[in-house]
């Protein structure tokens, strides 16, 4: 890391030197110590139209980078509490789930294009140091952007290539030996070819040990062919680890009694004064994210009206991780232990000194997925009516290979490397209040699951300026999809398989058509009111599996067909009002109320006795429906001001109140109307920023942001919550000579004891306490 460190150093000031150098000689350079960015009517990339986002009826929030960068922020589950209505969870570690309006598996994009990863489940994301902005795009979007778009979508932007000569270095030092250096350079390379690149190095040991380490890189390439036609070409890589997190202790699941019969903690309450600095991961622990990405996109216009544009991107992601993940506490019959759980006719007595590494759990995911849109956009008239139009082809494939480990060592034999996982650390006993570790764990891959999706999808809108003051939209699109599963035994323990030993394929085929129409009025230019409904569906992966039954949507038991799928799509739709103003460049506000409902969900309900067998013993079975749906109702509110050139505000508020609706009757399962978990009723940000234009301090800035997060429960029994919170950051900067900029970060300023992670829904991680961030930054414009 030192290398690093002093390699970067002498670039900066090598570059520093030769850019004096060179103003000297040929060119005057400018540098722009403070730049704050006002309200605009903007376009955003997200609603794919070349049109105003005035004349949208859609809800977009934006966050742009540099409201980031002022705030030391390049992780992902930091930069969205800058949206409204919208939660980022974060489980053992790194895998990462983004929650919209109360709706889970919102899709990531990047530059327009689905991280299908997002569609099948939560995922780690690399760093957004080569990020330009974020754009938010709530309530349902699969006519824009195909299956299991509901409570919305994320699209992050990254850095353009520009002709401009940008040259950005940044080396920061933290709380816990965090560590980051970052580079980021721009300009043109030779004749119309322009680039940018970016190149970002972290290394945190961190509050609870976890040793994150990342490593990124970033080039652009983008030039104009002739007149009508431009090629922009990118490509990524990142090699992240993560020492993985199980969080504390679990809280308890019954009232907890003393020996003497005395209350000692409640159901739902935790193990009283734990350090929660102390980790409780085995020290075999790991995951591994590393994946590389190229884009191609090409732009040909035909004439000032229309244009046609294909984006290829092919992406490589590769997922390795073996980790702890259950704590277990010890329990016993007889009266071994200082605490019991009354069982009514009889006592079970629990160990709360120490806990036991249950469950570790090995698994790998190498996902390689193809990409291509053709789009046709452009504008014309029918008479006095303007039509701005796009039309598209989108074509997907994910392959994705998934190894397990999952045929753990018993207990009484976990020194056997016959099995997956073995070792002394398997179901090693540590102490609750010092944990330490126990031995390690040694593992291999046993299976192979194999899958392929397939996506087409076609799709047209057209935004109808009939009048003014009035603009209707029309969009539809038809998507067809296909999933392909397969498995197979490993070879020797590693990740190949067996090929000519894989099961047949079982395939299951979902199509379904999905619009949205709303129309929007203008009273005044800066005024627009708008209203739409929109559909959204997400195909069904299931097959069937041994000793389960599927219920269908009526209740109803499914006779089922091996090697086919069961259910069908899951479909919903959502109603939604909204208003967006903008003054000048002084202030821009929007509002939107909302209504989703999801039908068709397929829920597990777990493995329930279905009758007994011919000698009266309990037959269980899994039970698995599509039975029920969801509704998620509520409203948002979002400000941004500029009073003057040296100063920005931004707040946002968001309620959210998302239900369990409507479960069918069936013989197996009766389950009433309920909250759903991991949604906050309540979210607010508000963030400034401030920069003194004259005097001896002339360029020094401060910003000031505090965010709030709601009660949320943690699982479907809601067994555990957390509570709300208010956190407070702040920040100062101050520009020296040459384009060198100190800047200082304080996160948690009054160091608020939080949660917003947990493991099984039980296990809580606690936030991170007050820490600092101190960063030298030089700039070139």
């Amino acid at each position: 890391m030192k290398r690093i460190l002093y390699i970067i150093i002498i670039i900066m000031v090598s570059v520093n030197t030769f850019a004096q150098n060179k103003s000297m000689t040929d060119t005057v350079y400018s540098i722009k110590e403070v730049e704050i960015l006002g309200a605009s009517k903007k376009k955003v990339e997200i609603g794919k139209l070349n049109v105003p986002l005035q004349y949208l009826p859609m809800s977009v929030s934006t966050v742009s980078y540099k409201d980031l960068e002022i705030r030391g922020i390049s992780n992902i589950e930091d930069a969205v509490k800058f949206l409204p209505g919208v939660r980022m969870n974060t489980s053992y570690g790194a895998f990462q789930t983004l929650y919209v309006r109360g709706m889970t598996y919102t899709p990531i994009m990047i530059d327009g294009v689905r991280d299908e990863r997002t569609m099948i489940n939560s995922y780690p994301f690399s760093d957004l140091t080569n990020v330009e902005s974020m754009e938010l795009l709530k309530g349902p979007a699969s006519v824009l952007y195909g299956h299991s778009v509901l409570g919305g979508v994320l699209n992050i932007v990254r850095k353009s290539p520009t002709p401009q000569t940008v040259v950005n270095m940044k080396m920061s030092y933290g709380s816990w030996n965090n560590k980051q250096a970052n580079m980021d350079f721009g300009g043109n390379l030779v004749g119309p070819l322009n680039y940018r690149a970016n190149f970002n190095y972290g290394d945190q040991n961190g509050w609870r040990a976890t040793g994150n380490k990342r490593l990124s890189g970033y080039l652009a390439l983008g030039a104009d062919i002739d007149a009508t036609s431009r090629i922009d070409v990118r490509g990524s890589f990142h090699r992240d680890w993560y020492g993985t997190e199980t969080g504390l202790p679990p809280v308890m699941m019954a009232d907890v009694y003393n020996a003497d019969g005395t209350l000692y903690l409640k159901a739902g309450q935790e193990i009283p004064r734990l350090n929660e600095k102390k980790r409780y991961n085995n020290e075999s622990d790991f995951l591994k994210n590393n994946g590389w990405d190229i884009s191609g996109k090409y732009e040909k216009k035909f004439s000032k009206y229309m244009k046609l544009t294909n984006y290829l991107s092919y992406k490589y992601d590769d997922i390795n991780y073996l980790g702890t993940e259950e704590l277990s506490y010890l329990y016993s019959m007889d009266p071994v232990y200082k605490h019991y759980i009354d069982k009514g006719t009889y006592k079970m007595y629990i160990n709360l000194d120490s806990v036991q590494l249950t469950y570790p759990l090995r698994f790998s995911h190498i996902a390689k997925t193809l990409g291509n849109q053709l789009e046709l956009s452009g504008d014309f008239y029918t008479g006095n009516i303007k039509h701005n139009f796009l039309g598209g082809y989108s074509f997907s494939q994910l392959f994705r290979n998934s190894y397990t480990g999952y045929n753990n060592a018993p207990e009484n034999d976990k020194f056997n490397s016959e099995y997956d996982i073995y070792g002394p650390g398997i179901y090693s006993v540590i102490a609750v209040n010092n944990p330490q570790s126990m031995g390690y764990m040694k593992s291999k891959f046993s299976k192979a699951i194999i899958t392929k999706d397939y996506t087409h999808g076609i799709y047209f809108q057209d935004l109808i300026e009939f009048h003014e003051k009035f603009k209707l939209l029309l969009a539809a699109r038809y998507d067809m999809y296909k999933y392909m599963r397969t498995g197979a035994n490993t070879y020797d323990g590693i990740r190949e398989y067996h090929k000519s030993g894989q099961t047949p394929y079982s395939i299951a085929t979902n199509s379904a058509f999905t619009y949205r129409a709303g129309m929007v009025f203008l009273p005044i230019s800066e005024l627009s009111i708008y209203t739409s409904v929109a559909s959204y569906f997400r195909p069904s992966r299931t097959f069937p599996a041994a000793n389960t039954i599927y219920l269908n949507k009526n209740g109803s038991e499914i006779d089922i067909e091996s090697g086919k799928g069961i259910f069908d799509p899951e479909k919903g739709y959502q109603f939604e009002a909204g208003t967006r103003y903008t003054y000048k460049s002084i202030l821009q506000a929007s509002a939107s109320v909302f209504y989703i409902r999801k039908n068709d969900i397929v829920r597990s309900f777990g493995r329930l006795s279905v009758g007994s067998d011919a000698n009266g013993t309990p037959v269980m079975k899994s039970i698995i429906g599509q039975v029920g749906s969801e509704e998620s109702k509520g409203f948002d509110i979002e400000v941004a001001i500029t009073p003057t050139h040296f100063s920005s505000f931004s707040l946002g508020y968001s309620y959210t109140d998302t239900k369990t609706l409507d479960i069918q009757p069936n013989k197996y399962v009766s389950i009433d109307t309920q909250n759903i978990t991991l949604v906050p009723h309540n979210t607010f940000y508000a963030y400034g920023s401030i920069v003194l234009p004259k005097g001896i301090f002339r360029g020094l800035s401060y910003n000031l942001s505090v965010s709030f997060m709601d009660k949320v429960y943690t699982n479907y029994a809601k067994s555990m919550s957390f509570s709300s919170y208010w956190l407070t950051d702040m920040g100062i900067s101050y520009p020296l000579k040459n384009g060198i900029r100190l800047s200082g970060n304080v996160n948690n300023v009054f160091d608020k004891k939080y949660s917003n992670q947990a493991v099984y829904g039980t296990q809580r991680v606690p936030g991170m306490p007050r820490n600092f961030m101190l960063s030298l930054a030089y700039s070139l414009r």
